[in-house]
């Protein structure tokens, strides 16, 4: 986990290059995500939404279940359970803080390589 915010953070200084790679593997992410067996529809929706803000230079998202929950128009329970299918899956890396929002990244077998 470590190497790969490495790797993104010396990234950084190139000319577009990685935020290109990056929206490449978000829409490949999606694609796998949306037929992954283990992914329900609400789980696919949340990971949708954070895929959405997260931008090619961070790679990221910082965003806390409560906010979320607001923007979407869901129930704080809901996006709970659906970033804890995320996670399960495999697909969705976080981060706790303990102050402030989490830290979203995306992952699937395939960025790995």
């Amino acid at each position: 986990m470590f190497e790969t915010m490495l790797a993104v953070m010396l990234r950084r200084n190139d000319d577009g290059q990685a935020a290109n790679e990056f929206y490449d593997k978000r829409r490949l992410w999606a694609d796998y995500v949306s037929t992954h067996a283990g992914v329900s529809d609400r789980a696919f929706r949340v990971g949708w939404w954070l895929s959405r803000k997260m931008n090619g230079e961070d790679q990221c998202c910082w965003y806390s279940v409560p906010r979320i929950a607001k923007e979407m128009r869901r129930s704080q329970r809901y996006v709970q359970r659906a970033i804890a299918e995320l996670i399960a899956a495999n697909v969705l890396l976080v981060i706790p803080e303990k102050r402030g929002p989490n830290t979203y990244y995306l992952h699937a077998p395939f960025f790995d390589g």
